[in-house]
This record gives structure tokens, sequence and C-alpha cells, in this order.
């Protein structure tokens, strides 16, 4: 079973794996900012700790390679900008390297109870994945209607990075 992640062109992702947020001090803080209203990456950590054990170890994984439409040129630039990876989820569970699964859907689907937060609802295992495509036509960048409305799960990982040997790039 595999699921995707995008990141940033030029990556060392095959090296080094898929860094969670608790791993990568690099990350861009920004997102989070506005969210956890922290300003420093080891707050932010503190703050994603508070909302669950383990939230900063999360890495967020799509069902499918994101779809772009003419209404949203920032997911075309995003996918232009990015690699895209699949991971063997099934190999990861085997191996004893998951946490915990949690679900964000669709804001249609499922309204957020954390307005803070994204909505992360967890799910008991693996199977209980659904891979029913996301409506990639309802999203607008004109009306703000992108990453919210795409389904994707967070996988809670030992250690906070998903190593390259569970990793391929998809060309």
């Amino acid at each position: 079973m595999y699921l995707y992640h995008y990141v940033a062109k030029r990556n060392n992702v095959l090296s080094e794996g898929i860094l969670s947020f608790a791993k990568n001090p690099k990350a861009d803080i920004n997102y989070y900012i506005k969210r956890s209203g922290k300003t420093t990456h080891s707050d932010i950590v503190k703050w994603m700790e508070s909302c669950f054990a383990g939230r900063s170890r999360g890495i967020r994984l799509l069902i499918e390679p994101l779809q772009h439409t003419q209404n949203t040129p920032s997911i075309r630039k995003f996918i232009e900008t990015s690699d895209l990876f699949k991971i063997d989820i099934s190999a990861l569970k085997k191996d004893g390297l998951i946490e915990a699964v949690y679900v964000s859907p669709s804001v249609l689907e499922k309204e957020p109870q954390n307005k803070n937060d994204e909505g992360l609802y967890k799910i008991s295992d693996l199977t209980e994945i659904d891979f029913t495509a996301n409506d990639y036509t309802i999203l607008d960048d004109e009306k703000g209607w992108r990453f919210a409305f795409i389904r994707y799960y967070l996988i809670v990982i030992k250690g906070g990075v998903i190593p390259p040997k569970y990793i391929q790039k998809v060309k």
C-alpha cells in the first residue's frame, strides 16, 4: 500500500528520508505561526504535542498525486516546484514504524473541531484509509479552496523520519 508526499525540489529525501516537522528545524514555520501563536520551531513543536502526542512527528501523506485545474494555478506551481515520492506504508507498518494514523477529511466531509489546527481524526488501522479519489474540480484559488478540500492522512512515525528504504521517487 502506497501513499504520496511532495517535497520541494533539490532535496535529499532519497539519502536522508522524509522529515517530520519535529525533525526539520529548517521547516518554514509561517503556516504554524498563524495556527499556534508561537514564533519558534521548538515552541511550535511543543504546541503540536499539546494537540496530541506524536503530532509533531506526523507526516502528511496523500492517497494520490495532486491534480490541478485551470482554477488552481497555485497547486500547479506547487506540483512543478516539488518532487513527488511514494511511500510504502505497508512496509512501515510491518517494521513497526507507524505509531498512529489520522485522517484529515475534506472540510466538505467534516468541519474541523479545532479551528487552530487541521481536522485530524484518529483511525485504528491502515485498512481504514479511504482511497476514493478526491474531487479536484471543486478547488478554486480565487475562493481560497485548496488543500482544506483534499483528504489526506497524517502518519505518526517513530523517530519522526521516514527512512529512504521506504521511499521511491515518482518520475
